[in-house]
């Protein structure tokens, strides 16, 4: 296993990720957009990527910018742009069959904009055919709450908006794969909102290979923390996901 770390994929000071490599074949690769509500966190926090890297997966941990200094869009301009980096140079450095644009929480939210809001990586120039799926680790659906605050609106609101997920669901919208997963003591909300999600799907855009999987613990637990087992629930989801949409 190695890691290539701190490759540039923007001009900005924060437009850096960290490339995480099995031994031999790299089956798929995950890009991963770590959480923090937009306001902290940072690509070195990610803890799934050594387990995965020893299933055959590789993984590209990215930094974007975060309030106070960036407003809505650009953290989603951000992951856009490395999306179009690893598209562009990732072969580079192995070769993967598939690529799935991943998440966790904030980053979630960053994921699901990208499937969903399609002119993000249309503007990026990403080639959606090269993007075989997405994974979403305890998503807000509706607008996110630190972009209500900058709005000066109360985040607890629920508002369905241009910075929300499903306001650009359709029947057309241009995703092949997506699971989707929340925990049963998630965030107020979350779980309910992610169900939402699932049903709006499987009424509006059935042709979407969308799954849900409801995970063991609070927020985001199945990605900072190891089972009883001693693995990672989000990497079993990802794994059993993974062999099912096998392409």
């Amino acid at each position: 296993m190695r890691t290539i770390n701190d490759l540039q994929y923007g001009p900005g000071k924060e437009h850096l990720l960290d490339i995480h490599l099995p031994d031999g074949q790299c089956h798929d690769f995950v890009v991963w957009f770590h959480g923090g509500g937009l306001e902290y966190g940072n690509r070195k926090e990610i803890k799934i990527h050594e387990d995965l890297m020893k299933q055959g997966v590789g993984i590209a941990s990215v930094e974007y910018r975060m309030y106070p200094d960036a407003k809505f869009p650009d953290f989603v301009e951000d992951c856009a742009l490395a999306v179009k980096w690893l598209t562009d140079h990732l072969r580079e450095y192995t070769e993967y069959r598939r690529l799935f644009v991943s998440g966790q929480s904030a980053g979630a939210w960053l994921t699901l904009m990208l499937a969903f809001d399609e002119h993000y990586l249309e503007d990026a120039g990403v080639d959606r055919s090269e993007i075989a799926g997405f994974v979403s680790d305890s998503s807000q659906i509706t607008t996110h709450f630190r972009v209500l605050k900058e709005r000066g609106l109360d985040s607890r609101l629920e508002r369905i908006d241009d910075a929300a997920p499903i306001y650009f669901l359709t029947e057309n919208s241009n995703v092949n794969n997506l699971l989707l997963i929340s925990y049963d003591e998630d965030m107020p909300c979350r779980p309910e909102q992610n169900q939402l999600f699932l049903k709006s799907i499987q009424r509006i855009c059935p042709r979407i290979n969308v799954q849900l999987v409801m995970l063991p613990g609070g927020h985001c637990n199945g990605s900072t923390a190891r089972n009883e087992a001693g693995t990672f629930d989000f990497n079993d989801a990802l794994i059993r996901y993974l062999q099912e949409t096998n392409l």
